[in-house]
This record gives C-alpha cells, sequence and structure tokens, in this order.
C-alpha cells in the first residue's frame, strides 16, 4: 500500500499506431510501503492501464486505474528504477500496482463512528480489484516488461 502525494497531471498526445497516449506534464510521485519513494518525471509517456476489451473485463476494471497503470508502466520501463536509484523487479513493480490500486480506492476505516456497510463492501471491492490487476499483470506482463532500451 503507499499514497499518492502529488496529482496526475497529462496531457494527451496524438495516437500512435492506433493507442492512446498522454504525458506528464508534471512530476508524478507516489509513496509506496513497498519500495519508498516512486518519482514519475514530467515527459513519461503511458498509456495509463491497458486493460483488455474483453467485455466483463472492461465492465469491471476498464478506464478506473489511471494513476496505477501510470506508476506501473514506468517500473515496467528500462531501466525498471523507483526514480530514487531503486532497482525493481518485475514481481515487486506488480505488487507496487496491487497497493496502489487497493490504497486508491479502499475507504479509510478507522474512524469507527462513520463505518456502515457501503465503506465495509467499498473496501471488498478494493481488495478484490487490487488482486484481479495484480493476476492480471502476473499472467500477461511479461510480453509487456522491457528487458533493454529501445
Amino acid at each position: 500500500m503507499g499514497r499518492f502525494l502529488t496529482k496526475l497531471r497529462v496531457e494527451r498526445l496524438p495516437n500512435k499506431n492506433g493507442r492512446k497516449q498522454w504525458k506528464l506534464t508534471d512530476w508524478f510521485i507516489y509513496e509506496s510501503s513497498t519500495v519508498g519513494l516512486i518519482l514519475v518525471p514530467p515527459g513519461y509517456v503511458t498509456d495509463f492501464a491497458s486493460v483488455p476489451r474483453l467485455p466483463i473485463i472492461y465492465l469491471f476494471f476498464g478506464g478506473q486505474s489511471d494513476e496505477e497503470g501510470t506508476l506501473h508502466d514506468f517500473l515496467y520501463s528500462v531501466p525498471h528504477s523507483t526514480g530514487t536509484g531503486q532497482v525493481v523487479d518485475r514481481a515487486l513493480a506488480d505488487k507496487v500496482l496491487r497497493g496502489a490500486r487497493y490504497s486508491c480506492i479502499r475507504v479509510d476505516l478507522s474512524d469507527y463512528e462513520k463505518v456502515s456497510a457501503l465503506s465495509l463492501a467499498n473496501n471488498v471491492w478494493a481488495y478484490c480489484s487490487a488482486w484481479c490487476f495484480w493476476a492480471g499483470v502476473r499472467l500477461v506482463g511479461w510480453r509487456y516488461w522491457q528487458k533493454e532500451l529501445k
């Protein structure tokens, strides 16, 4: 888990090979409990989360995880660094995605007086969603893990 320290600020780029892409216009910073700070620099290009366009999968997960997808894309790019000099392997990059997904949509339940069935259900969804994203990238992420600079 962790927390986003800055907002994701991007500008849309022209489609490249039929794919939508965005370029960061400012630093994007995430504090991970797993790897510490992740610093994504301005100018970095992302396609956010590449969720397959299969009807059920896209219905539940499509277009929802721009922040987490940007972090994951950055960690999957050579040199696989957090931006602070720490290098991560694929499994660790996927673990960061899972934690970011969970922390991005969960509800803080520390104020027990405000806990409701809806907030508990939201956290169950956050947990399941995070694990589904993680399972997806563990299954097919090897195809996108960059081995060397292109």
